[in-house]
């Protein structure tokens, strides 16, 4: 009878032995504790990120309302294509047609052509807005519409703002013109020079400004031909 052979204290292949058993949980509690500190990370990042464009969406609708509950106070942003924009300035039509810069300069020698010249929004927006706020007060009824060549003379090295009346295209008498354009200017309030973007220390720019006869609509002036600079 052949002798049994004297059994083995090595374990199966298929048997997982305790140091296998160790490292298998310790994998398993390390991808664990990724995973939950990849989720402690994300979820209030997209929690901060969704409140956020919640936020944004609210502030966007109070920007919009607001809009509209000061759309009755008469509002003029010309862009640089500068088509003519008409409002109701206080039961008065006034047309205001594109502006045409004739001038913006620095110190020194180099001259930039007119045509090359930034355009001025904020500064725009303030003396048409001056313009319609005042205009029931500084004007009388017209019996018929009359147009005014407003010139808009800034500098930025100074932090002044000048309203002029030109010839060029006016129709109103120029006495008349000049009193309006005197009784704007009073009303003229002053930008907030470090935030307007400007290229250049001095601007000239000018633009038409047609007041429509009591009861009329303005009609829409044509641009105002070139000008010297004054």
């Amino acid at each position: 009878m052949t002798p049994l052979p004297p059994p083995t204290s090595a374990p199966s292949s298929r048997t997982p032995t305790l140091g296998g058993r160790v490292q298998r949980d310790v994998r398993l509690q390390a991808a664990l504790a990724l995973i939950v500190g990849i989720a402690i990370v994300a979820v209030p990042l997209f929690l901060w990120g969704r409140n956020k464009k919640r936020g944004n969406d609210h502030a966007g609708a109070a920007s919009a309302s607001g809009s509209v509950e000061e759309g009755a106070q008469p509002t003029v942003i010309f862009g640089d294509a500068g088509a003519s924009v008409a409002v109701d300035a206080g039961g008065r039509l006034v047309t205001f047609g594109e502006p045409r810069y004739l001038k913006c300069q620095d110190p020194g020698p180099a001259k930039t052509a007119p045509e090359k010249c930034d355009h001025l929004g904020a500064i725009e927006e303030l003396v048409t807005k001056a313009i319609a706020d005042r205009v029931a007060s500084c004007l009388p009824p017209l019996t018929a519409t009359q147009t005014v060549n407003v010139i808009v003379d800034v500098s930025f090295k100074r932090k002044k703002m000048k309203l002029k009346e030109g010839k060029d295209g006016s129709s109103m008498p120029a006495a008349q013109r000049k009193k309006l354009i005197t009784c704007v200017e009073k009303g003229l309030t002053a930008p907030n020079w470090d935030t307007v973007g400007h290229a250049h220390q001095r601007y000239l720019f000018q633009f038409l400004a047609t007041f429509g006869a009591s009861g009329a609509p303005a009609a829409v002036p044509p641009p105002p031909g070139p000008s010297a600079p004054p």
